[in-house]
């Protein structure tokens, strides 16, 4: 035990110099006086008070230095086992295409077959199955009655059969919880005679269980660990990052090794390493795959307009039926609408099915695969999704300086889509003066007509345009339209004019950054001859990865895109987000490994929005690939913008979802945007969102409607704007509504928007097989092992108690202590007594 005596005031320079300077002022003043009170008093007195007066002076000067007594010891802690067991609908699986080998090993593990004297035959067994060989079912050499040898031979292979079939009826789950459970391995009971056990069931979410529970949980559904995915990286995160996470002395993964949450599970495992957590890996479930027809992944947009032709993209997995055609269905509420055949090349196949949406509304088809005879299981041959037509046209204008290639392509492309009402201003053109005027709008109308037409514009895209053109007049316009009419403003900064060339007191405002900066990838570092030239990789952030632009071809929602794959950009201008803007994609700076700065930031302004766009070749993405890219990217970002400015409310309040449709492991988050005007009428109400099934109408005399709420906060950085996160909802349609209680008006209208959740469209089933590989790499690269569900034994010898030390530290604080204060009073007072009696004033 060490004790310590900290002074944590002496921590500040100028406080401690202060303290300083003001002892030594004090001690000068108690010299005067010491010289003056001897001329009326004795030398005795004098000292006395001079003696009182400094030890009033040396417990002032202990208060302003904050002394801390601090005391430090060791206390030994008992570490713990995490063992997590893999919930997930995989695990769900009854493998009936397992080997005669994988049975053999998963009954010998499970004490069905063998016993120490037997198991070196059922290893013999084993040995001549793998190699492709029938066994010797007698375990010993042939008699010379070869036929009574055949027959006892025939026998103990249908007795063992019989055995062994209960595997095809036996659920993952069912064989772990036997596994850790019964006799004679009794693996749980034995671990926990070594340490203290945590007992974990995971799939997308996790929760920590007790021995007694196990097989009662191993044995039902679980909807809130949301099994329709496996996230081990999360769970590992997790684990240590708990209060008592350092306890940790390893951890056992029963696994079929199929993560389908995107998540970095080979750093995590590498982490775990070096901080000498060992992942021990137990492989569950059959290494080979069946065979079995299912929906691995389907792609297909959210929003589309009408008749505008939305592509339904299905990857079919296709294991064992290699060279067979099938037969895939698309229906609308059971109607057929097409059916396509594909006759796959490998254990994948893609088929792609076209919707002309012709009304408006919101439409659930079914992607469906034909059954066969010997299929693993038939709950994954179905799939459903939702679109929702809307039959408005996105009305955009774009305004540009010089047509540089950002423009040139942005245009074309946006003049292409039927679903987009173009208008373009273009400010320097060639003009020959053989038409009366230029071919594209070369100027702005008078302000009047722009304000009205800005009140009918979804979105504005500026580019780099001068002073001159965009006057102070244009963006105090375009500052109304976006503060009150919900108008979404994208900006593309340029090399010429924006927006360095920009004295707007009013564009500095609308802007969601500060201090840009430009940055050209030669200067950064230069490229090398006969190699790609050097570019900036743009990298979508944790936020910007949720929305639709950004989500170029993945099929799981919040999943960010590989955006390094696609052709780089050779300038940026890249800047420093306001406090109340969001990061949605930074640029990588090249030959600065890991160093990133914002490139496409958002803040919310008013109603409406504001983007910095900080680079102008996005055509680039167009290299090799045609519209793939540039067009899924800017046409997701028109559909979005359009939806902002159709979003739910009035001139009082603005509400809008973050999408209006989601599946059931997500949660939406909900924006409530405020007219400033009415926030003072606003202090002390309380604000919720509530949400309530939209295809049920209440019953007077029947039970409640079911319902989810949420509390809106406050933004500090934008006090107009109040957010909530509603909580995971079950999949159907759902009435968001706002509530408001306690505020000194009344809202107008009700306040409504409509929320879509649907089922998680998960991989989960896509392939069922163990993943051996992937389990022994997370192993081998924590310090683990991979171990066989028959050698469990051998992770007794692995799994080594370890007590260790944990530093405790007690800090008591001095300077604020009662007794303190007690002696500076006392020392005042008895200065104060001698003086009086000794005449002194």
């Amino acid at each position: 035990m060490n004790w310590r005596l900290l002074f944590s005031g002496t921590q500040s320079t100028s406080w401690t110099i202060s303290v300083i300077v003001g002892v030594c002022v004090v001690l000068v003043v108690s010299y005067w006086l010491l010289k003056l009170e001897r001329r009326l008093v004795p030398r005795t007195v004098g000292y006395m008070l001079l003696s009182l007066r400094l030890f009033v002076l040396l417990t002032l000067l202990t208060t302003f230095l904050k002394p801390v007594l601090t005391r430090t010891w060791d206390a030994e802690e008992q570490g713990r086992l995490v063992v997590a067991i893999d919930v997930s609908q995989s695990m769900e699986t009854e493998d009936q295409h397992a080997t005669l080998a994988e049975k053999l090993r998963w009954a010998q593990a499970l004490g069905m077959l063998g016993n120490e004297a037997s198991n070196s035959i059922i290893e013999d067994w084993i040995q001549a199955l793998d190699a492709g060989n029938e066994p010797n079912w007698l375990g010993r050499p042939s008699s010379a009655d070869a036929a009574a040898d055949r027959e006892m031979s025939l026998a103990r292979k249908r007795q063992i059969s019989e055995v062994l079939n209960e595997f095809g009826r036996m659920k993952r789950t069912e064989f772990v919880h036997r596994l850790l459970t019964s006799r004679p391995g009794e693996v749980l009971t034995r671990f926990s005679k070594v340490m203290p056990l945590d007992i974990r069931l995971f799939a997308t979410q996790q929760e920590t269980v007790s021995v007694t529970q196990l097989p009662t949980l191993l044995s039902t559904a679980r909807p809130e660990l949301i099994p329709s995915g496996t996230d081990p990286a999360t769970l590992l995160t997790q684990v240590l990052s708990e209060p008592d996470g350092n306890q940790v002395r390893g951890i056992v993964l029963f696994s079929d090794g199929r993560p389908t949450v995107p998540g970095d599970l080979a750093s995590e495992a590498r982490r775990l390493g070096s901080l000498g957590v060992p992942v021990h890996t137990v492989p569950i479930g059959s290494r080979f795959p069946p065979r079995d027809l299912s929906i691995a992944a389907v792609e297909s947009p959210e929003t589309v307009f009408v008749n505008d032709s939305a592509q339904i993209t299905a990857t079919i997995g296709a294991s064992g039926f290699e060279g067979q055609e099938i037969s895939i269905r698309l229906e609308k509420n059971g109607q057929l609408l097409e059916t396509q055949k594909v006759t796959p090349a490998g254990d994948t196949a893609e088929v792609r099915f076209s919707i002309p949406p012709a009304e408006p509304g919101r439409y659930d088809y079914q992607l469906i695969t034909e059954s066969f005879p010997g299929e693993l299981r038939e709950d994954n041959n179905k799939r459903e999704l939702s679109v929702s037509v809307v039959d408005t046209k996105a009305r955009v204008l774009l305004i540009e300086g010089d047509a540089r290639w950002e423009f040139r392509y942005l245009k074309n492309l946006l003049e292409r889509d039927q679903q987009v009402e173009l208008s373009t201003t273009l400010f320097r053109q060639p003009y020959l003066s053989l038409l009366n005027e230029t071919f594209i709008q070369r100027s702005l109308p008078e302000i009047e007509q722009l304000k009205e037409q800005l009140a009918n514009t979804d979105l504005v895209v500026i580019g780099d345009a001068g002073p001159v053109d965009l006057p102070e007049v244009f963006w105090t316009a375009v500052e109304e339209s976006v503060s009150r009419d919900g108008l979404t403003v994208v900006v593309i900064p340029g090399r010429r004019h924006m927006p360095q060339s920009f004295t707007s007191a009013t564009l500095q405002v609308l802007l969601p950054v500060e201090q840009a900066r430009q940055r050209w990838a030669e200067q950064l570092m230069a490229s090398v001859p006969d190699e790609p030239s050097s570019a900036f990789q743009l990298h979508p952030t944790s936020d910007g990865s949720q929305l639709p632009m950004f989500q170029l071809g993945t099929d799981q929602p919040g999943q960010i895109p590989e955006f390094q794959s696609l052709p780089g950009h050779p300038w940026a201008f890249t800047a420093t987000a306001r406090p109340s803007a969001t990061v949605w994609a930074d640029v990588l700076l090249p030959g600065r490994e890991g160093v990133t700065e914002p490139a496409i930031v958002h803040h919310y302004y008013g109603f409406g929005q504001v983007l910095w766009m900080g680079i102008d070749s996005t055509w680039r993405w167009r290299q090799r690939a045609g519209d793939s890219w540039h067009y899924r990217f800017w046409g997701q970002l028109v559909r979005w913008a359009a939806r902002n400015k159709a979003s739910a409310g009035n001139d009082q309040v603005r509400l809008t979802l973050s999408n209006v449709l989601i599946d059931e492991t997500e949660s939406a988050e909900v924006v409530a945007r405020w007219n400033e005007k009415l926030l003072p009428q606003l202090a002390g109400a309380t604000l919720e969102i509530v949400a309530t099934p939209a295809d049920l109408s209440p019953d007077e005399n029947g039970p409640p409607i079911e319902s989810h709420s949420a509390v809106m906060q406050q933004n500090g950085d934008t006090p107009e704007r109040f957010t909530a996160r509603l909580p995971r909802l079950p999949p159907g349609n759902w009435n968001v509504e706002l509530k408001l209680e306690g505020a000194e008006f009344q809202l107008r209208e009700a306040i409504r928007s409509d929320l879509m959740v649907r089922p998680r469209t998960s991989a989960e089933l896509a392939n069922v097989s163990c993943n051996r590989e992937a389990l022994q790499q997370l192993a081998d690269l924590s310090g683990g092992q991979m171990v066989e569900p028959s050698d469990l034994s051998k992770l007794i010898s692995l799994i080594q108690p370890e007590d260790f030390s944990a530093a405790q530290i007690e800090e008591r604080t001095l300077w604020d202590h009662w007794g303190l204060m007690l002696v500076f009073f006392f020392l005042l007072m008895c200065e104060w007594v001698i003086r009086k009696l000794n005449g002194l004033p």
